[in-house]
């Protein structure tokens, strides 16, 4: 049995990550971030899609994908009362185009501690229906775990999966340089319960989000993008609107800005920022988020590597 130390880095760990692991409440991974570019731009990233993080944001972004990438993302979270007990974010994914109308992409996420951890692996497919309209889908194994810290806490211990589903829309529109995506995150509304709640049906479902962005590529390496969020379609009570920016400053060398509003009483959103750099085929991204609500954090550091093959 853990110490009693470790009761306190639990309940900071769980607060930070938004809920506790009953069946009451649950985490949903995807709300935290991927890559450190879409990070960067705030997370308006499902009218972009245009790189690994395609997978996480919006699968049918894989269809504008032409290459093979591999991408590798480090998140540094260093939040007061956590230290000591690896607090992080690993992010892995794994694109290739398949033939002119299909693309893959492959992914896993994590987030959590030696305490505790939510996890997530991806399986993205995208179709392109004409030369201007891209589908996607996402299938998903989401899965929580905590170690064994208390014996008499019936969360110790405690695991639990399910499977999700998202799907996603890419739509280049006749205006040169602009486009249009759509994302339904988790379809299925999967239960990450442990237990069931009696009389309550509902109680553990992740619920099904609505994203919906606008993009425009000023030059070739330059952009802006906006993007709404709806957190609960059934509920609509957390609403956001993101922003991002992207321009290249010098050959290979881009800088990246972003933030987001939050619609909700008592939230004040976040503030991004970012690089990008390429040397040939590996690429080296940078992303810094700020919760403007949570300024003592310092924040979080994303670190993403990617190499094209």
């Amino acid at each position: 049995m853990k110490t009693p130390k470790y009761i306190g880095v639990a309940a900071a760990v769980a607060a930070l990550l938004g809920s506790v692991l009953s069946a009451q409440a649950v985490v949903n991974i995807q709300n935290i971030g991927a890559g450190a570019r879409a990070a960067a731009l705030g997370n308006s990233f499902v009218a972009v899609a245009d790189d690994p993080d395609a997978v996480f944001e919006n699968p049918a972004g894989l269809g504008q994908i032409t290459h093979k990438e591999l991408s590798y993302t480090n998140v540094s979270l260093f939040y007061g009362g956590v230290e000591g007990d690896n607090l992080g974010q690993h992010v892995a994914s794994y694109v290739q185009p398949l033939g002119s109308r299909l693309g893959v992409g492959l992914g896993f996420e994590r987030i959590g501690s030696d305490l505790m951890a939510e996890n997530g692996a991806f399986l993205a497919l995208s179709y392109k229906l004409g030369q201007n309209l891209n589908l996607g889908l996402t299938g998903k194994y989401l899965f929580w775990q905590v170690d064994n810290f208390d014996d008499n806490d019936p969360v110790s211990g405690s695991s639990k999966g399910n499977l999700g589903v998202d799907v996603g829309m890419l739509w280049k529109s006749p205006i040169q340089g602009a486009q249009f995506g759509l994302l339904l995150k988790n379809l299925n509304q999967p239960n990450m319960a442990k237990t069931s709640v009696p009389g309550d049906s509902d109680a553990g479902k992740l619920p099904m989000d609505l994203h919906l962005g606008a993009a425009y590529r000023i030059r070739e390496n330059s952009l802006v993008s906006v993007q709404w969020v709806l957190r609960d379609l059934s509920d609509q009570k957390d609403s956001r609107l993101l922003v991002g920016g992207e321009m290249r400053v010098v050959e290979n060398l881009s800088l990246r800005a972003g933030g987001s509003k939050l619609f909700e009483q008592d939230a004040t959103g976040d503030i991004n920022a970012g690089l990008g750099y390429r040397w040939g085929k590996i690429l080296f991204d940078y992303g810094y988020n700020l919760p403007l609500d949570l300024t003592e954090t310092n924040g979080a550091h994303r670190f993403s590597f990617g190499y094209q093959f």
